[in-house]
């Protein structure tokens, strides 16, 4: 079973060939999201918990389902009048994990759908939006630094997001990065990687670890290449908006 911090760039270059040859014949952005993340779970088990797909989709594109989640959670917060048809919702659409609840992106109780209508709003949600918000600064080449994580800017087309260990990492305002404690102590994660990026229509996404190893920050940007396959073999999809099975 490999793990992540013993991964080399060989096998990362054939996991790319790999995603990129059992995508192509997906016909939904959805369905490609979850045969990736099942892919990699099973390519890194040795350290998997909990992979994760996320993308920005616009509020009227979604379905019924995804539609009223992100509604009723801007009700709840405070900002439902703020949504409108082109709101952005950063939406799972592939899920692999440990249990059986896991594995099913509907059986999401906090994450299916996350309106991005309000900064006050995103300045609250998990790391992964946080990632994604900061994707849409234009800001290149840049590092920042809070607390115990790192995000580093490799232009607008890539990002990593990395929290070296989810046990003890907080964010500058002294906040867990991971704020779910029992998830974290229960499932043994120690770092947690994001890998980011964006298509040419603005579609962000963003690829998330939560692994059980302490991995080392120089070989998570190894990883990239997986991301950049995972665009390739959907680039199509999502430009002709193909998203939902």
């Amino acid at each position: 079973m490999s793990r992540i911090a013993s991964y080399s760039v060989q096998e990362v270059s054939a996991l790319r060939s790999r995603i990129e040859a059992e995508l192509k014949q997906c016909l939904s952005f959805q369905e490609a999201s979850q045969k990736f993340v099942d892919v990699l779970y099973q390519e890194l088990r040795g350290s998997a918990v909990l992979f994760r797909v996320f993308a920005t989709v616009e509020l009227d594109q979604l379905p019924d389902r995804e539609k009223d989640f992100a509604r009723e959670l801007a009700r709840v917060r405070g900002f439902l009048p703020e949504l409108d048809p082109k709101t952005p919702v950063l939406t799972l659409l592939g899920t692999r994990g440990r249990h059986l609840p896991w594995n099913d992106r509907l059986r999401s109780e906090r994450h299916l759908a996350i309106p991005l209508g309000s900064a006050s709003f995103i300045k609250t949600i998990p790391m992964v939006t946080r990632l994604i918000g900061d994707m849409g600064t234009g800001l290149d080449w840049v590092q920042k630094q809070q607390g115990n994580m790192i995000v580093n800017s490799m232009g607008r087309m890539a990002r990593v997001l990395y929290v070296e260990n989810a046990v003890s990492a907080r964010t500058a305002d002294g906040f867990y990065v991971v704020p779910d404690r029992d998830f974290v102590a229960g499932n043994g994660v120690r770092t947690v990687v994001g890998l980011g990026g964006a298509y040419l229509n603005g579609t962000l996404v963003a690829v998330v670890l939560f692994t059980s190893e302490l991995v080392p920050e120089d070989r998570v940007e190894r990883l990239m290449p997986v991301l950049h396959g995972f665009k390739v073999a959907t680039m199509k999809l999502v430009m002709q908006r193909k998203l939902f099975s």
